[in-house]
Order: C-alpha cells, then structure tokens, then sequence
C-alpha cells in the first residue's frame, strides 16, 4: 500500500526523513496507513453512491415536494420572460458605485478560492477539537461543492447563454452600424442562446456563484437542524451572494434562481445521503513540527 502525502510548510519547506526506526514502529507505521488508506478509497467511493441519491431524489418525491417544485418552476418561468425587463429595473435602480462594492463584497462566498481553504480549515478545527460532525460536514460540503461546481460547467456550455454584458455590447455594436429605425430592437436580448459548445465565453446560465452557495448553505444546515442561526447565517449569505450577482449585472434573473435551485437540490441530496450512512470516512490532517518549521500533513 502506498500512503500519499500532502504537505503544506507554512515557514519553509523541507524533505522530511525519518532513521533508525524499529520493527514495532514501523509496523504500527504500515497498519496506520493502511487504515487511513481505506478510509480515504471509502471516501472517494461515496462521491458515486452520493450522486446517485442526488439524482434519485424526485423518485422519492412527496406532494409537499412537488408543490415546491412547481412553485420554483413558475418562478422560473416568469424570470426567463421578464428578464429584460428585470435587467433594465435593476440598471435603472442600483447603478451606483455602494451596490457595486457590495455586490463584490458578496461575491466572495461563492467563489472557489473562499470556499475551498473554507472547508479545510472546518476540517482542521473539527480534527483538532475531535468533532466529528463537523469533519463529516466539511467533507459533505466538499461533495457538494464538487457536485455543483460539475453540473455549473456542464450546463454553462451546454446553454452558452449569453450575459448580459455581452448582450450590451453587442447591441451597441449592432446599433452603430444599423441605426434602429421604426421602433425595431436589436435581436440579440436576454433569451440569446448559443447552444452547446458554441462558446466558452458566453457562460451565464446557470450562476456557479448561487449554485455553489446553496449547495453549501443546504448542506451545512442540513447537519446542523436543531441550530436555526446556523441554517439562517447559510441561508443569508448565499442568498446575498444570489443577488449580488444579478445587481452586479453579471448574470439574468432566471440564472440565478436555477442556480440557487440546482444547488439547494444538490445539498440536500448530500444530506439525504449522509443521513442515510451516518457519516462518510475521512481524510486525516496532522499538524506537524520539523526542524524545517511548521506544516500539515495531509493523509488520503
């Protein structure tokens, strides 16, 4: 068995060598790594079980769910028709340079390079503190990230929407060398799609930032029912960063809304699925101290 490892020096980095080890050591050495790497293969297995109950959830679907499900396809209905008109009430409302620090500012949670170094230091205090729920909400959160960070991609160019930046500019373009005559609009509006593969630029449908943040606001409130603030703080902060992206202009109305709803789905699906198990197998992280300075050891 090989064992892996991940090390992060946070001073300076070094080989680390271990010498003279005993047969005893070394042998608590090899079942120690056989064990964490049993663990970590359980762990990466659970990805295909998980995905499977995530999309097996409408099969188990009762009329409560349904009636949401309608009621969010409505909504969604009527923001893919509106959405120009949405776009211009928002333009016309906050184009001011607050809503757009603060839409920036909200843009953050649901950003990779945030989420990511988010859910490891959860893991590390949960490992330290040998809380066990928050080591399992972490690696669920990471299922879920992953899950909502592939269905973004893969709708993103299967759509190959166009935002609404683009649309802009080329409206302007259009219009400058055609002046609209008789009341004619350009054609190119908030309902051109390109179709699969046809750009990798034109990516607004869905919104990765509200599908990554509901997949992980879902997620975390799911391990965590009895404690409301946690639900209410998750559920506020991907809600905002849901809104910042259409104040922001950088994506349509309905975008956000199915994104908001794929990720809320994907969470839930990975609640259900830890529910279902108890808890999935982990990853180790071990600080470590070398002569070579400070770092974490990752086992997986």
């Amino acid at each position: 068995m090989r064992r892996f490892l991940l090390v992060f020096c946070l001073l300076f980095s070094g080989v680390l060598c271990s010498q003279n080890v005993s047969v005893d050591t070394a042998s608590v050495e090899i079942d120690s790594a056989t064990r964490q790497l049993n663990n970590s293969a359980t762990y990466l297995k659970s990805y295909w079980n998980s995905g499977l109950t995530v999309l097996s959830q409408p099969l188990h679907y009762d009329w409560k769910d349904w009636t949401v499900f309608g009621g969010v396809a409505a909504v969604t209905t009527l923001a893919f028709v509106y959405d120009d008109e949405i776009y211009d009430f928002v333009d016309g409302t906050f184009e001011n340079e607050k809503w757009n620090t603060a839409s920036k500012c909200t843009d953050v949670f649901g950003e990779e390079y945030f989420i990511l170094p988010s859910l490891a230091l959860t893991y590390t205090i949960g490992a330290v503190g040998e809380d066990c729920r928050l080591k399992n909400m972490s690696l669920a959160a990471l299922q879920s990230f992953v899950y909502a960070e592939v269905a973004s991609a893969g709708l993103k160019v299967l759509s190959c929407r166009l935002r609404p930046s683009e649309v802009n500019s080329q409206q302007s373009m259009i219009n400058s060398q055609q002046p609209i005559a008789n009341g004619q609009q350009s054609m190119v509006n908030g309902q051109t799609w390109l179709g699969p593969f046809k750009s990798f630029k034109s990516t607004s449908f869905p919104s990765g930032h509200a599908m990554r943040s509901f997949a992980l606001a879902t997620t975390v409130a799911g391990f965590y029912p009895e404690k409301k603030w946690v639900g209410l703080v998750s559920y506020s902060l991907a809600t905002m960063t849901s809104l910042g992206r259409v104040v922001s202009k950088e994506h349509w109305a309905s975008d956000v809304i199915v994104g908001a709803a794929l990720g809320y789905f994907i969470g839930r699906g990975v609640v259900k699925f830890n529910e279902k198990i108890g808890n999935i197998s982990s990853v180790e992280i071990q600080p470590i101290a070398t002569n070579y300075g400070l770092g974490v050891v990752i086992n997986f």
